[in-house]
């Protein structure tokens, strides 16, 4: 080989050697994601539809699968056993089953305001915790001891109010204000005031909110959860997560309509006008302008403790640190 062809070997080398750190190692292959959703497919989870559809989690090397949930399956069990990497799951629940062994941990809170509230007419004027004296409250059993009662009884607790002041009666027609119009109750109790202030301004009913979180019952109603094992062994799989999730939570909460119409593929029952409506009501729940989408309070998971070492849910308190991080939603 001489001079010349050696000049051109090299070039063309050098060339091969360019093109290959451009196109560079094979691949890795995407990381598989399960989460389970707490209920059936619907706008609440508008930012996981939108980190899957507009390509979020495909730039962080994540295929995910979003299962719905419902009155059968629970988040905290799918996650515990491995068949989901995240799950979401209420505040209480996550504390009380650390407390069991379970060694889950909240990464984020899809609603940083709690929505949970009491309902009325507005035409009964009950607007404070005294105006339920000699009422009939809608709770989910009538002894209080389903999981769903707990915030009414905190809230009773937190207000000073005895649970024999008022008469109950089983809530079975969650599709707005029937039966307080029909009068088997005056007022619904832990209803989610998102979907409630939709339903009932389609009915052309007025209602009043009395939010727990007024009273001192402030608890995480959605919070974003994996293992504790995933976050201390695999935090980059966390973190890539998590910021396509918020950066999807970004987008819906920017774009409500388009959301609306996403959760239809998701579930073609769903109704469009309805969805829209709820996208809209829950931005004030999502992004509250008191820190970043996501970011949790350390107070409201003091909170949280408290109020289950007060019904003896819990016989000690835990590290908090222990439940939560909020590390995965200030990484950038």
């Amino acid at each position: 080989m001489n001079a010349k062809q050696g000049s051109k070997f090299f070039i063309f080398a050098l060339v091969a050697a360019l093109v290959l750190a451009a196109c560079g190692a094979p691949a890795k292959p995407a990381d598989n994601v399960v989460v389970q959703l707490s209920w059936f497919h619907g706008v609440e989870y508008a930012g996981f539809y939108a980190a899957v559809e507009k390509g979020y989690y495909a730039a962080e090397n994540l295929s995910v699968t979003l299962n719905p949930g419902g009155p059968e399956t629970s988040p905290l069990d799918e996650v515990n056993s491995g068949r989901a990497q995240f799950g979401i799951g209420q505040g209480d629940a996550l504390i009380t089953a650390k407390t069991q062994g379970q060694n889950l941990m909240a990464v984020a809170a899809i609603f940083k305001k709690n929505p949970v509230a009491i309902v009325s007419l507005a035409k009964d004027n009950i607007q404070k915790p005294e105006d339920l004296i000699g009422k009939t409250v809608g709770t989910y059993s009538l002894d209080l001891t389903n999981f769903s009662d707990f915030p009414y009884v905190a809230f009773l607790n937190r207000t000073g109010l005895q649970k024999d002041q008022m008469k109950y009666a089983l809530i079975e027609d969650f599709q707005g204000v029937n039966e307080i119009k029909a009068g088997k109750m005056d007022v619904m109790s832990s209803i989610f005031a998102t979907d409630m202030q939709v339903m009932t301004q389609q009915a052309g009913d007025e209602v009043n909110l009395m939010y727990y979180s007024d009273y001192g019952v402030d608890l995480y109603a959605n919070a974003l959860f994996t293992t504790e094992d995933l976050v201390k062994n695999n935090p980059d799989l966390v973190a890539r997560f998590v910021r396509a999730t918020l950066k999807g939570y970004q987008y819906a909460i920017e774009n409500t309509d388009e959301m609306a119409k996403l959760a239809l593929t998701y579930d073609s029952s769903l109704d469009l006008a309805y969805q829209q409506q709820v996208m809209q009501a829950e931005i004030p729940y999502i992004n509250t302008g008191d820190g970043q989408i996501g970011e949790m309070s350390e107070s409201v998971w003091n909170t949280t403790q408290e109020i289950l070492l007060d019904f003896n849910v819990i016989q000690k308190p835990i590290d908090l640190n222990t439940i939560y991080t909020n590390q995965f939603v200030t990484q950038k």
